[in-house]
């Protein structure tokens, strides 16, 4: 704490030095206006200020609602000023001097109206589906109509490189451990119930999602696969706006939402709020085929299960900035989220040798919950001079609950399952609590020829309570199972900083990050009476070097070192069970992994991007079946999915991506992806060493059609391969999704209709076979869906966007579970 404390201070140390030097230097003010022909302002037109010498940018700035423009702290030198606008004709200034610190007021510059040029924005002035970025890529979901009417979590699955297993679990090229941030903030949740929030939210509050690989030392370390972030749409100077959408869909059950969003914006405020609702119903089949041996003897349990999911969701968010003056800002938020769920299943499961059925299992569970989430952030922004040397700082506080309970009936019965055996009945609750609380600073520092230093530092502490009950009903008494009962506690600190140097050389671009983490980690089972109590240090190098051979051609190369932390759940020795043979635990021993990535990136044109890519893992962490003993039957015929640490595991890829325009009507984006995963490790004390190569492509079609009409038709393959998630070898997976979209109300409205998995063949099969036990998985779910959706804008659409806080809580709430 000592040494933070120590960080903080030469931090506003180094920003008071600069600002006492900025002062010592003799600036002036620079104003002027902008006009149209007919002496009418030019609303928000860009201008920007150029050195006289060689026209070299200096400053950029953008003119008022009565077209007025300034410039302060200008230093003595020759100028000249450029104005612009969507649609006119580009103006320019007679060059000026600056002297001292005189006012400089400007003549007033007039734009005159552009045909040619207005009529190409019109063209395309609509962002594409796909941007390739230096840094990342960006999927534009609000231009989607494929997307419209779904779930986040549906608009992820659609994004190039992204695929979501069985269990939903996110990959990213090939990779699982995917941190997932909203708005640049993590979400504290673990991936099942990140899953779950996604399923959750309307894919209608989307603008774009962000898909970076590998990501700078700015970025907390974890995320082995990388980030992916959710950026929801905002409201866009002065004045008030808002939008609000309405979906309905229909598979075999119905989903049904909508969301309002509304700002309202003045010199010195800035309001914003949002709130949004999803019903949804869904039905899964799970089939479960197993073998095994038990005192010498084949045994065979095949299963089927049938699970329907209700779940109700409200999510609100409010928040405030206040404009203390144009260099320093203060905001405030309310993040909050409540759902409530039910989700009965039976399974029936029939036992044999593989000859003959024995006997049969039937189970009913009756699983519901409720769970709420409170996040509150105060944040500060200081521009502590012209040069751009800028402050954040970020305080939070969040709070998870849950209520979660299951109850379990199980019967057996004889081999036509007509006749009762015997049966038992049990029941388990699960309240609990995750506490963060965050501090976090960044400062941008802009050097000399292009050169820019970035530095901060981010402390977090986490406090998890989950009391994990089981009763078992004995001659009709409840009794209180205290060999699957656990109460435990987790709580975590961790202490990082960062400094990151970034040089633009003529065609070279450098970026050289270092990030240092220190976590203190305590686990107490109280129930068992058993505390686990760790602490290490970790450096994590990036690097990121980029070259412009030619206006064609522009190699990247990227390196960084990212560790994934175990949620906080999954290191609850808790136990879940699917029915009297299957169950679901926590694994407090679970260690973080390391992943080393690198990555060569080749850009033809600016639009054919070509990446190979390698990522050596260390402890993996990921869900595994194996071999488990009933603690109270003494059976050995149970099986147990259980998070545990993969020895080590490498992965090779090769990914291509090209948009291209064919016609005026008609755009393809295209995303290919070829991989090479190697596992070794150990299960059930048996040797488990593993390989595959795999395939994923993905091609979306979207034509212009007339009257304000336009269709997307989007086509995606997976091949067989050796999935990331749980070492399963599955096989092939495809979808084939179309839709089609009106303008309507002047073009501020919209509805969309399309079909997911149009002909209904999106499941996962898949298999896992190791000393001597095998296991199949089969799932299929709702994947064909008929969307229709309603979007509508009104206010001001000029209005500026709510600042997009990242807050300090994004990489705690991201392992947080949410109870689904």
């Amino acid at each position: 704490m000592k040494s933070t404390t120590t960080l903080l201070a030469s931090f506003l140390t180094i920003c008071s030095i600069n600002t006492i030097q900025a002062q010592q230097i003799e600036t002036a003010r620079v104003t002027g206006r902008v006009l149209q022909t007919g002496a009418k302002p030019v609303e928000f037109a860009t201008i920007t200020l150029l050195k006289a010498k060689d026209s070299s940018l200096v400053k950029g700035a953008i003119a008022d609602i009565n077209g007025q423009y300034e410039f302060e702290q200008i230093k003595q030198g020759k100028y000249l000023i450029a104005a612009a606008y969507v649609g006119m004709t580009k103006a320019y200034s007679k060059p000026f001097e600056v002297k001292g610190s005189a006012p400089v007021s400007m003549e007033t510059l007039t734009l005159g109206a552009d045909a040619k040029n207005l009529k190409e924005v019109n063209v395309t002035a609509k962002k594409p589906f796909i941007e390739q970025r230096a840094d990342k890529m960006i999927v534009n979901v609000e231009n989607s109509i494929i997307g419209a009417g779904g779930t986040a979590m549906e608009a992820l699955e659609k994004s190039p490189g992204v695929s979501i297993d069985k269990d939903d679990n996110i990959s990213l090229k090939g990779k699982s451990g995917v941190v997932i941030m909203i708005d640049g903030k993590l979400t504290n949740m673990s991936s099942q119930d990140v899953a779950q929030l996604l399923k959750s939210m309307p894919s209608s509050n989307i603008e774009q999602i962000e898909l970076i690989t590998n990501p700078s030392a700015k970025y907390d370390a974890a995320g082995n696969s990388g980030i992916i972030n959710i950026k929801l749409k905002k409201n866009k100077m002065v004045g008030s706006n808002g939008n609000v959408s309405l979906f309905g869909a229909y598979g075999l059950t119905p989903k049904y939402g909508g969301a309002l969003n509304l700002n309202h914006r003045n010199e010195k405020f800035n309001l914003f709020g949002s709130y949004n609702y999803n019903h949804r119903e869904n039905q899964q089949h799970l089939g479960l085929y197993r073998t095994g041996t038990t005192e010498g003897r084949p045994t065979v349990f095949d299963q089927d299960n049938e699970r329907k999911r209700k779940s109700d969701y409200h999510g609100v968010k409010v928040g405030m900035d206040y404009f203390i003056n144009k260099n320093n800002t203060i905001g405030v938020m309310v993040d909050a989220g409540f759902r409530s769920n039910t989700e009965p299943a039976d399974a029936l499961t029939k036992i044999g040798d593989g000859q003959r059925v024995d006997s049969t299992l039937k189970t009913h569970t009756n699983a519901d919950g409720t769970w709420r989430r409170w996040a509150y952030n105060v944040n500060y922004k200081a521009i502590l001079d012209t040069t751009g040397k800028e402050l954040n700082i970020d305080l939070d506080y969040a709070r998870n609950s849950e209520e979660r309970g299951n109850d379990i009936f199980s019967t057996i019965w004889d081999s036509a399952g007509k006749n009762y055996m015997r049966g038992d009945t049990s029941r388990n609750s699960q309240p609990n609590s995750i506490d963060i609380k965050t501090i976090k600073a960044d400062y941008v520092h802009p050097l000399r020829n292009q050169a820019k230093l970035e530095a901060g530092f981010k402390l977090s502490f986490v406090k998890t309570d989950n009391d994990a009950k089981f009763d078992s009903l004995r001659s009709g008494n409840w009794v209180y199972d205290k060999n699957r009962s656990n109460h435990f506690i987790y709580k975590e600190n961790v202490n990082a900083a960062y400094v990151n140097f970034q040089k633009q050389f003529k065609k070279v671009n450098v970026q050289l990050g270092l990030r240092a983490e220190q976590s203190n980690i305590e686990g107490n089972s109280i129930t068992m009476n058993q505390v686990t109590d760790t602490s290490y240090f970790n450096l994590f190098p990036s690097i990121f070097v980029s070259y412009d051979i030619h206006k064609d051609h522009q190699l990247g190369l990227s390196y960084s070192r990212r560790l994934q932390r175990p949620d906080y759940e999954d290191l609850n020795p808790f136990q879940i069970y699917l029915d009297r043979y299957t169950l679901i635990s926590g694994n407090p021993y679970l260690k973080p992994s390391y992943a080393n990535s690198v990555e060569f990136t080749h850009t033809f044109k600016h639009f054919l991007t070509t990446s190979v890519g390698y990522t050596h893992t260390k402890d993996k962490i990921t869900q595994i079946v194996e071999a488990d003993k009933d603690v109270v039957s003494g059976d050995t015929l149970n099986i147990r999915y259980k998070y545990l640490n993969v020895a080590k595991s490498d992965i090779v890829n090769l990914n291509i991506s090209f948009p291209i325009t064919i016609t005026k009507w008609w755009s393809s984006f295209t995303y290919l992806s070829a991989y090479y995963n190697k596992f070794q490790t150990i299960v059930d004390n048996q040797s488990v060493n593993i390989s595959s190569g795999g395939f994923m492509g993905r091609t979306q079609q979207t034509f212009t059609l007339p009257k304000d009409l336009s269709a997307e038709v989007s086509v995606f393959y997976l091949s067989p391969q050796i999935a990331d998630e749980g070492l399963f070898r599955m096989k092939h997976m495809c979808a084939v999704d179309l839709g089609v979209s009106k303008q309507i109300l002047h073009k501020k409205g919209s509805l969309k209709l399309n079909v997911n998995d149009v002909f209904n063949i999106q499941r996962f099969r898949g298999s896992f076979e190791n000393g001597g036990r095998y296991t199949g998985v089969t799932s299929k779910w709702e994947s064909r869906q008929v969307r229709l959706t309603f979007n509508y804008r009104f206010g001001n659409t000029n209005i500026k966007a709510a600042r997009n806080r990242k807050t300090g809580l994004e990489d705690e709430q991201g392992r947080v579970k949410d109870g689904n």
